[in-house]
């Protein structure tokens, strides 16, 4: 699937009092996937990822030298890059973010195999929880 490295793991005794220590880890190909879900073998799914689901999109990552958005984000002379998104910065001044928003939501990004994976997890009931770094929405 595009969107980097898929590790699944299933964990038997994960829901112990000590954590499930790995006991029972397997991991799964993509066809094993498919068959959890069909049969809804596994029904509470949590599911961290980070920017690598969203560059097969054409959205860069931030770190990515040169063309990571902490790059781009140079430009706008900012205290340190997160200043961009602090509610204090932007009273004090709006104009970077309205400007990084602008660049960062032209609105011709489409979701990619990863994204639709996301939501149709979500969509079938299967899907607890989402942790993610992306702010871009593509899984919605």
């Amino acid at each position: 699937i595009p969107g980097g490295g898929w590790s699944v793991s299933c964990f038997a005794g994960a829901s112990s009092d000590t954590g499930g220590g790995g006991h029972g880890q397997k991991k799964f190909l993509l066809q094993d996937i498919a068959e959890l879900i069909k049969t809804r073998a596994c029904q509470r799914v949590v599911v961290m990822v980070g920017a690598g689901i969203s560059t097969p999109s054409g959205i860069p990552d931030f770190r990515s030298p040169g063309v990571g958005y902490y790059s781009i984000l140079q430009q706008y002379k900012l205290p340190y890059p997160e200043a961009i998104f602090e509610l204090s910065f932007f009273f004090h001044d709006p104009k970077p973010f309205f400007t990084f928003a602008k660049k960062l939501y032209p609105g011709n990004y489409r979701p990619n195999a990863t994204h639709y994976f996301l939501r149709l997890l979500h969509e079938k009931g299967l899907l607890l929880r989402l942790y993610t770094q992306n702010i871009d929405g593509l899984e919605r």
